[in-house]
């Protein structure tokens, strides 16, 4: 049951967990502070909502365990109904992180550290925001024209002298 729930979580972001709370992946995109672009951010985090799955949600299971969608919603209640009556327990969903109860609460202990893939970049004097966002341009020489002078000069000379 567990690599099922752990599928479903990767493709779709969420998990609904009955009579927990649903665990999410949040998502905050990269934006520019002071000249540097600040790195996306990404983690799980644990919301105390109660919902129930989806029909969606029992489907996938019982594809993924070759069952019948009906054995799969008696499954997940039977797995999720065993966490939920210790006092004290832990329910580790994968290397995403475990779910930790004390009692009446949860706790999530977030093992997916976004941190290590993404990194802040500080652009190289490409170009520089103002307070506005907008951007600065440095100044820039326009020396190509000479290169060009300079490459059609040596060319013509490589075919005269082959000519020759």
């Amino acid at each position: 049951m567990n690599n099922s729930l752990i599928q479903y979580f990767i493709k779709f972001g969420h998990l609904v967990l009955p009579g927990i709370g649903i665990l999410k992946w949040h998502k905050q995109e990269a934006y520019w502070e002071n000249n540097i672009l600040v790195a996306p951010k990404e983690q799980i985090i644990l919301e105390s909502v109660h919902e129930k799955p989806s029909k969606q949600f029992y489907t996938f299971i019982a594809d993924d365990l070759g069952i019948s969608v009906e054995q799969a919603n008696l499954q997940l209640e039977a797995y999720i109904n065993q966490f939920i009556s210790q006092k004290i327990g832990s329910l580790n969903i994968g290397n995403l992180g475990t779910l930790h109860k004390n009692e009446s609460q949860y706790a999530w202990n977030n093992l997916y550290q976004g941190d290590h893939y993404f990194k802040d970049i500080t652009p190289i004097l490409a170009a520089t925001f103002t307070d506005d966002n907008t951007i600065d341009k440095p100044k820039q020489k326009n020396t190509w024209i000479v290169w060009a002078i300079v490459i059609a000069v040596i060319s013509i000379s490589l075919i005269l002298f082959k000519n020759i």
